[in-house]
């Protein structure tokens, strides 16, 4: 039951979240630096990697190993349903550009699970829901840098569908080493740990900043132009956690097993989506509007889909 308390808990942690997006919103403005990539570059190789480290090798596996194979099955059938509702997702909105259809197939299957969904997740739910937003990432890792390429390879000239490149990432690893250290029952050195554990906690203020960095550095003028972008954010932001919800709730899930996947699946669009439109000639400008758009709206929607599980 939401009641007056549950609110004010949810309104007071996102509140956090995009007090962040607004320090490093101003920072950029101030400094007129306007390059994150470094910054970005240093979270998600770093930190992430870090933090990941350190909240899997000290969990208890014996309490977790039934809702990992959950947890698994259920992320890969919300990208299985996602991208497959892509298809019809552009056709309904009459789009006859193959550049324009692989932007919107592409930034509705690959949403920002990383780096906005890990520490969103950590601030509303502890180190637990990190843990379980992590373990919810094992085959969106897989799926979305495979299977992105070969949305974005339909649009321009570059007819690479797969590219292993995109499978080498630290984050993955880190996942990998992490479950093999839980599962086998090893444990890493205290010393190790703590390491870990000071380096990880800077991600989420560091990807909260980065964010506000990347919406300091764009034309909001030019960028929020157009219905289609806010039709698209609709979907992505509302539509498909709401029905998450509802079907996981109906089979019976409850807690970080409902939770989790519904804050993963309310995050904007992925910023490597402009990357992998560059890298295959699509259309990097549409898929920078449409990031940017998704993101200013969660603001609003994020705190929305918290009060359905709390």
């Amino acid at each position: 039951m939401i009641t007056a308390m549950s609110i004010w808990l949810v309104l007071e942690k996102v509140s956090i979240i995009f007090a962040l997006v607004l320090l490093g919103f101003v920072f950029s403005k101030l400094t007129k630096q306007k390059d994150s990539s470094a910054v970005s570059k240093l979270v998600l190789n770093i930190s992430v990697p870090a933090s990941i480290l350190a909240t899997i090798t000290t969990a208890n596996y014996n309490a977790i190993k039934d809702d990992l194979f959950i947890l698994i099955i259920v992320s890969a059938s919300i990208s299985i349903v996602t991208l497959l509702l892509s298809f019809p997702f552009t056709r309904m909105l009459r789009m006859k550009s193959p550049a324009e259809k692989a932007v919107y197939r592409s930034a509705l299957f690959f949403n920002n699970y990383g780096f906005m969904g890990w520490p969103i997740c950590q601030l509303l739910f502890g180190s637990q829901g990190f843990l379980y937003a992590a373990l919810y990432a094992i085959p969106l890792h897989l799926l979305v840098y495979s299977i992105t390429p070969a949305l974005m390879s339909t649009a321009g000239g570059n007819k690479k569908i797969f590219d292993k490149s995109m499978l080498i990432n630290l984050p993955f690893y880190a996942t990998t080493v992490g479950l093999v250290v839980l599962i086998s029952g090893l444990s890493l050195p205290t010393s190790v740990t703590d390491f870990l554990e000071m380096v990880g906690v800077t991600q989420t203020p560091l990807s909260m900043m980065v964010i506000g960095m990347i919406l300091a550095s764009a034309n909001l003028k030019e960028i929020l132009v157009g219905i289609r972008p806010y039709i698209y954010s609709i979907v992505r932001l509302l539509v498909l956690p709401v029905a998450a919800f509802f079907v996981l709730r109906w089979i019976g899930l409850t807690g970080l097993l409902l939770s989790v996947p519904v804050v993963i699946t309310a995050m904007p669009s992925g910023a490597m989506v402009v990357v992998l439109a560059q890298k295959h000639e699509a259309d990097p400008l549409l898929a920078s509007r449409l990031i940017i758009i998704s993101t200013l709206l969660s603001i609003v929607t994020i705190p929305l889909i918290s009060l359905l599980i709390i």
